[in-house]
């Protein structure tokens, strides 16, 4: 099988996740990075002045790459993730060619992360996949065709236990580690709550900046001021005895990319509590969660003080990433799975 696959391609992206997932699976993946588009700085200012919802000027150039890609390599099907630079043009141009699906990460009613092109193109796709569940009807009412809930997941190749740690890498661990990006929401007042009650942290992440100097965050040092990316934030994770996942709030997440990167790293995870984290992982036995500070406060307390659960725990939690369908290959063959019988009943 043919599948072209677009998306901003970093390190450590999704996407570049699913590719390989697609890969492994056999396929004959082509790809078109939509990285290589940048705003210009008055574009960047009329976004965040201007716009409710982001407009993108001058993406030709993409649009363009994608319709030649597409037409020298012939895929089965287009899957373009968080495509928000293509156009309706281009979407109905690619229709004509091959089957085209989107995969979105994010809250369709946040127009921050969306596009006016995006919101134009939702009718046009031939189906959504959507890594939060809200969006599954959500986008209906956009006009989507299909839409489809197909969380995020781990990646074998970055999130797994490391086969050994420097004693720098050591030393990047605690006893309550959190990686993610500052975002005003409860995380940062439950964290601040931790800290402020003794317990050891580490916060490792993007724009922490934004806490005031007078934080116990700050004044305790959890905060490191930067990222764990890709085979660091696993070694960050193994070095720590307990991992605390947060959903974000804005994007209306019940399950985050944290959800399955954390067990899979083979690290004991105390997870907010939604409404889907337990049809992932079995409360107490394979994961713990939370739905108050009180309620994290003494989980985390119980379980750095009873390191046998803490660790038969971590260990179970580990085997369902890999023994329950919860890798990048395991949506692309959804996906696969899908597109055929699509194409059956065409």
């Amino acid at each position: 099988m043919k599948i072209l696959i677009g998306g901003q391609f970093f390190k450590g992206s999704s996407v570049n996740s699913g590719v390989d997932g697609f890969r492994s699976l056999g396929a004959e993946v082509a790809t078109v990075n939509f990285g290589t588009y940048k705003p210009s700085i008055f574009n960047r200012i009329a976004n965040k002045f201007l716009f409710k919802t982001p407009h993108y000027w001058m993406v030709s150039a993409v649009n363009t790459e994608l319709l030649v890609v597409t037409k020298s390599f012939h895929p089965d099907f287009i899957l373009l993730f968080k495509p928000i630079l293509i156009t309706p043009a281009t979407v109905n141009e690619l229709k004509k060619l091959a089957k085209v699906f989107s995969w979105y990460p994010d809250y369709v009613y946040f127009p921050k992360t969306a596009s006016n092109y995006f919101y134009k193109t939702i009718p046009f796709y031939d189906a959504h996949f959507s890594f939060n569940f809200a969006n599954s009807e959500e986008l209906k009412k956009f006009g989507a065709k299909e839409s489809i809930f197909l969380p995020c997941a781990a990646d074998p190749i970055l999130h797994r236990p490391p086969e050994a740690l420097s004693t720098e890498e050591r030393a990047w661990g605690t006893d309550i580690i959190f990686i993610g990006t500052y975002a005003p929401e409860d995380r940062v007042k439950m964290l601040e709550k931790l800290a402020a009650d003794g317990f050891r942290l580490k916060i490792y992440g993007n724009a922490w900046e934004a806490l005031s100097k007078d934080s116990p965050l700050v004044t305790s040092g959890a905060v490191q001021y930067r990222p764990l990316n890709c085979e660091d934030m696993a070694k960050g994770l193994a070095a720590s005895k307990i991992a605390v996942a947060f959903v974000r709030q804005h994007n209306k997440e019940t399950l985050g990319c944290r959800t399955y990167e954390i067990p899979a790293c083979g690290t004991f995870m105390l997870h907010e509590r939604t409404s889907k984290t337990g049809e992932v992982f079995k409360e107490g036995k394979e994961a713990e969660f939370f739905s108050s500070y009180e309620e994290l406060r003494d989980k985390a307390g119980y379980y750095l003080t009873h390191e046998e659960e803490r660790r038969r725990i971590a260990e179970a939690g580990f085997k369902k990433i890999q023994s329950g369908g919860n890798y990048f290959k395991d949506r692309a063959k959804f996906i696969i799975e899908f597109y055929e019988r699509m194409m059956a009943h065409s």
